[in-house]
Formats: C-alpha cells, sequence, structure tokens
C-alpha cells in the first residue's frame, strides 16, 4: 500500500500541446492552412498564455472501507453513486488527487476581454484548457509510476464531482483530506471551485493481473 500521506506537487512543467490547442481553436491540420507568419503569431500567444499557467496538484491514497450496490465509504467518507461504486468493484484503494493551474490565466484572460482583445482571449483560454488537462494527466501518471512496483495501477477512467450521479457536493471531501487551500483552490458555497480550470479527480487502484485477466 501506498504512503497515505497527501502528496503536493509544485511548479509542474507542461508542455503546451500546440497541436490539440490549435485544433480547440478551430484550426485543423486538413482543412485550415496557415502561413508561417500566422503561425508563428499564433505559438507566440500560445506561449504567453503557458506564461500566466502555474500548474500544481496534490494526491492521496484512501482505503475502501465498505460498499453496497449504490454507495461506497472512501476513508470514513460515505459517497452514493451507483457509477463510482461500479467503476470502484475491483478497487480496495483510491486515489484522490486534485490540479491546478493558478488564478493568474483567469486573470490575464479577463484583462483581455476587457480591453476587447478577443482573439487573445480566446487563445489563452484554450491554452488553459489543455495546461489543465494535462495536469491531470500528469498527477496520474506520476500515480502510475509509484503504483508499478506493486503490480498496480490506476483505472484508466476517473470520476469528478458533478459527472453523472456523483453529486457535486463531494467536492468537500477533496477539501477535507488534500487541504486544497494549500494549492490555492478554493470552494464556494454551491461547491464550485476557484480558480476555473481546477480540478478533482477520483480514481480506483486495481491490481493489474486483475485486470489483465477480466
Amino acid at each position: 500500500m501506498m504512503d497515505s500521506t497527501v502528496r503536493y506537487f509544485e511548479n509542474i512543467w507542461i508542455e503546451p500541446p500546440m497541436g490539440r490547442i490549435l485544433y480547440r481553436l478551430g484550426y485543423k491540420k486538413t482543412k485550415t492552412k496557415l502561413d508561417d507568419n500566422q503561425r508563428e503569431r499564433i505559438e507566440e500567444l500560445i506561449w504567453q498564455g503557458v506564461s500566466h499557467c502555474h500548474p500544481r496538484g496534490a494526491f492521496l491514497i484512501l482505503p475502501i472501507t465498505k460498499r453496497t450496490e449504490d454507495s461506497i465509504t472512501i476513508g470514513r467518507h460515505l459517497v452514493e453513486s451507483k457509477s463510482l461504486t461500479e467503476l470502484l468493484k475491483n478497487s480496495e484503494e483510491v486515489a484522490l488527487m486534485a490540479s491546478t493551474i493558478g488564478d493568474e490565466i483567469i486573470h490575464a484572460i479577463e484583462q483581455e476581454i476587457k480591453q476587447e482583445n478577443s482573439v487573445k482571449a480566446v487563445i489563452y483560454d484554450s491554452t488553459a484548457s489543455q495546461i489543465a488537462d494535462k495536469t491531470v494527466a500528469w498527477v496520474m501518471d506520476f500515480i502510475n509510476k509509484s503504483l508499478q512496483k506493486e503490480a498496480k495501477e490506476l483505472t484508466s477512467m476517473r470520476f469528478s464531482p458533478g459527472y453523472g450521479d456523483l453529486d457535486l457536493k463531494y467536492q468537500k471531501i477533496f477539501f477535507e483530506e488534500l487541504k486544497l487551500e494549500k494549492l490555492g483552490i478554493r470552494l464556494t458555497e454551491t461547491y464550485m471551485m476557484t480558480p476555473e480550470k481546477s480540478v478533482t479527480a477520483i480514481c480506483g487502484v486495481e491490481n493489474r493481473v486483475r485486470r489483465e485477466d477480466q
């Protein structure tokens, strides 16, 4: 079993996925032709957006202490969700994860909108979304590498509060266990996270042999 203390990551380096950012912006390789100057200018703005992102993350491994057909108890937290219970059917432990890219990029986007620089704002926003996605993936990668020595791995699918039948109120479990204020993440009364682009997610920890035998 992995160490059951929270692990924090500061200053995660994420290489911006240029192709995915351009695709999100509506540029498709086979249909959209960009000349060198256009591409250079867009990539310059993407890198400006990256400079405003400050990826950070955290995770914790907790045991599953009880389960029923439509609920699961993680540590001391009862979670009512048939979908999550199904996802974790082969797991004895779960990984609680969180990531953020900080609020500087959000303020930068708002500033560009105020100055009516809509193109720059859209490029910043697309860049931020992709960096946020890659930050969660980075945390999952780190956990999977740590689990290799135990012949375990995370479920390929992850669940977040507000997805499917997993109520948004379960965000408070992540804040209680991961102490997300240490990452600069805050929770509103309606269980929304700030800054935007912050992510919480839960994965099961499974034995590799068990998955391969299915």
